[in-house]
């Protein structure tokens, strides 16, 4: 009986860790982007709640879900929205890269570039590494052409839905901005 207790306790812990850890890793993922947003949703599975999150997010109740690799997909408009890979959410991460890397041109204060540059290494190394803390905790992955964007276009945003929590996550790859 004991050893039941001291098992169903650590399953319990190990439960509750993995919830904070999905929350926790989107937000390093948005530290490392251009920010995150957290929306708690219904829906009884991940593709539930996915289309409960598009069709608040576009208010069109005929939202239909297209799985998409990332090779289908532009940073630009128009890539529709839906589920992607594991494979597929960690390649992302150059979206954002070469959102970074286009600011960094702009940039003529050095210790701002050294900022930026450090900003991009870290990305690099780290944005991966999180997506797969993310598969392991059960999270799944997907896709919007709905991101910020700028002069009327709109930029792919990675969308992860935890369906231990009933909350999806949208990953910002870009930034707004003025024409």
């Amino acid at each position: 009986m004991k050893s039941f207790i001291i098992a169903t306790l650590i399953s319990a812990l190990t439960i509750n860790l993995s919830f904070a850890s999905v929350s926790s890793d989107v937000s390093l993922l948005g530290d490392l982007a251009m920010g995150a947003n957290q929306t708690a949703v219904k829906g009884r599975s991940a593709e539930e709640m996915l289309k409960a999150f598009f069709v608040n997010e576009t208010g069109d109740s005929d939202i239909v879900l297209t799985f998409k690799e990332i090779e289908e997909m532009s940073f630009g408009d128009e890539v529709g929205m839906g589920f992607t890979s594991f494979r597929s959410a960690k390649g992302m991460g150059e979206f954002a890269e070469g959102q970074l890397n286009d600011q960094l041109e702009g940039i003529d204060n050095k210790i701002e570039a050294a900022k930026m540059k450090n900003k991009i290494l870290n990305l690099k190394s780290k944005w991966a590494p999180t997506i797969e803390r993310l598969a392991r905790a059960g999270a799944k992955f997907g896709y919007s052409g709905n991101g910020p964007g700028y002069c009327g276009v709109s930029f792919i945003k990675l969308i992860i839905v935890d369906p231990n929590t009933s909350k999806v996550y949208e990953v910002y790859l870009s930034e707004s901005g003025e024409c």
